[in-house]
């Protein structure tokens, strides 16, 4: 058992510390906001540990907490502790073991921040929005009151330009080529293939010529679904297996305006699959890169998956299945983690059909209000 008292500034650097030296599964056992000339937050944080040594011998340690100020934290020292055996480490190893019955209770029941009643209202708020806590200490500390989150959220989401015209202002302006190549991709289930399909029937609306390239040869199916769309659409497809056949599909496409390229769906902790990925993007085509989530999937996979998407040049996000989530607001943690713009939201698997462009304002009305998009 290790606990550690923090003073930092305020609640977030407090929570950072927190998680940096003792790990995720801390649990904050008290918190409180200190006014004066300089105040200050003090935050008591434990987090559990394997008592059981190599030897099968039980160890235990002591934990003394220096009443000294050091800056952002209070020193915690180790001290050595009787062996193995004695009466006074089976006392000691029997307080370790309430505190640890207590910790857990806690972690069962949640815990109460202590700070102003109208600030701690914003924060259960956000929380019952499925907003981690990190993200929601955020907003508390910039929002003076209830009614301010929204204005401050939309800033947050407004992270580059209103997408209005999904096939005119998508890319920069700077950019020269006429074509334009976009590529999805995403884990298992984040619906790919219908937003190719969707996508596609929304630039043939707008007037473009339009190309599929599916690389997805690995789901039993998949091939199929896709040869399904382009039918129905009505424009051409190509499946692929390796990058030099992308190349050579990219160059028989080239009298076309949009090129949309459907990509395998996996687990992204498959280094194979980035890798596969990566090779892509080796060829050095001017590829546009939208990651799609679905708004239904475990909040902690999806928190999960920056580690391994953040390696490739992601240009936007887009949300799936956003009619299927209970909750939205893990679409804002992800849009935190991430920094990338929202492209489009899609709300049923309806072909045409079912997928919006929306705004920072949008976006944030619908992880609010929790209403149907």
């Amino acid at each position: 058992m290790k606990i550690k008292t923090i003073r930092a500034r305020n609640f977030r650097e407090a929570l950072s510390v927190v998680k940096k030296e003792l790990g995720p599964d801390a649990v904050i056992l008290s918190s409180e906001d200190k006014k004066g000339i300089n105040s200050y937050v003090e935050v008591t944080a434990a987090v559990d540990y394997d008592m059981s040594g190599n030897n099968g011998q039980t160890q235990a340690q002591v934990i003394a907490v220096k009443p000294e100020h050091t800056g952002r934290a209070i020193e915690v020292q180790q001290c050595k502790v009787p062996e193995a055996g004695s009466s006074h480490l089976i006392n000691i190893q029997r307080d370790i073991e309430n505190l640890r019955d207590y910790i857990q209770a806690m972690k069962n029941s949640g815990f109460e921040l202590k700070m102003p009643e109208e600030r701690r209202n914003i924060f259960h708020f956000l929380r019952e929005k499925s907003i981690n806590d990190e993200c929601a200490m955020r907003l508390v500390e910039r929002a003076g009151a209830i009614e301010d989150i929204e204005t401050v959220m939309s800033d947050d989401l407004n992270i580059s330009r209103t997408v209005r015209n999904p096939f005119g202002q998508i890319r920069d302006v700077a950019a020269q080529d006429n074509q334009r190549i976009i590529m999805l991709i995403g884990p298992t289930g984040s619906g790919k293939t219908t937003t190719i399909a969707k996508l596609a029937s929304m630039a043939i609306k707008e007037g473009k010529k339009v190309a599929m390239i599916s690389i997805d040869t690995y789901k039993i199916g998949a091939a199929e679904q896709i040869r399904i769309y382009s039918r129905m659409i009505g424009i051409p497809l190509d499946i692929v297996a390796n990058r030099e056949s992308f190349r050579k599909s990219v160059g028989r496409f080239s009298d076309r305006d949009v090129i949309l390229v459907d990509t395998t769906g996996q687990n992204p902790r498959d280094a194979e699959y980035i890798g596969n990925l990566e090779h892509i993007y080796e060829m050095g085509m001017p590829i546009e890169t939208q990651l799609l989530l679905s708004a239904s999937s475990d909040c902690g996979f999806l928190m999960d998956t920056h580690k391994y998407y953040n390696s490739l040049p992601i240009d936007f996000m887009a949300f799936t299945k956003t009619d299927e989530a209970v909750k939205l607001g893990g679409i804002y943690n992800l849009c935190r983690l991430y920094q990338k713009p929202v492209v489009y939201i899609t709300t049923g698997q309806r072909v045409p059909g079912n997928i919006e462009f929306v705004d920072s304002k949008r976006l944030t009305n619908l992880i609010l209000k929790n209403g149907s998009a």
